[in-house]
């Protein structure tokens, strides 16, 4: 899935400086936990791309958000509105200067096609990569013809 870099930057959490008024206007740095987050994204023809979702947001640096409860659900590109790619975790920590979403807790990734569970893991969201740690295990849900002849 190719998103737009503004796509990317919002879903990472640098929403806030994109939207200031004008370059000088001043960084606000929120002092207290965003409760509630929710950050839809979309693509140029106005479709829903990606959606995330957190029961708290903390803005940690310019280029850090962390996040407990993530939902992050990316969806098709031929606007159905059905999802793609489902990536949860208790607790992600956002790079907003890499696009990478990584956590030392449990994710789950799950597809149509498969799920993925495990820990101490990355999301590259320039290459479209999840990388797992320790304890990765990998559930198909098709059958999978002709594996060993």
């Amino acid at each position: 899935m190719n998103l737009p870099v503004h796509i990317i930057l919002v879903l990472l959490g640098i929403a806030a400086p994109a939207f200031a008024a004008e370059p000088s206007a001043p960084r606000v740095k929120p002092s207290a936990p965003i409760k509630d987050f929710r950050l839809p994204a979309f693509d140029k023809e106005g479709k829903r791309s990606a959606f995330l979702r957190a029961t708290e947001a903390i803005f940690v640096s310019p280029t850090r958000v962390d996040v407990s409860d993530m939902q992050f659900t990316l969806f098709t590109k031929d606007g159905t509105g059905a999802f793609d790619t489902l990536l949860i975790a208790p607790e992600a920590s956002f790079q907003t200067d890499k696009q990478i979403a990584s956590g030392t807790g449990k994710v789950r990734l799950i597809r149509i096609d498969l799920e993925v569970t495990g820990e101490q893991w990355s999301y590259i969201h320039p290459e479209k990569r999840v990388l797992i740690g320790k304890n990765a295990r990998v559930t198909f849900q098709d059958e999978l013809k002709d594996l060993i002849k």
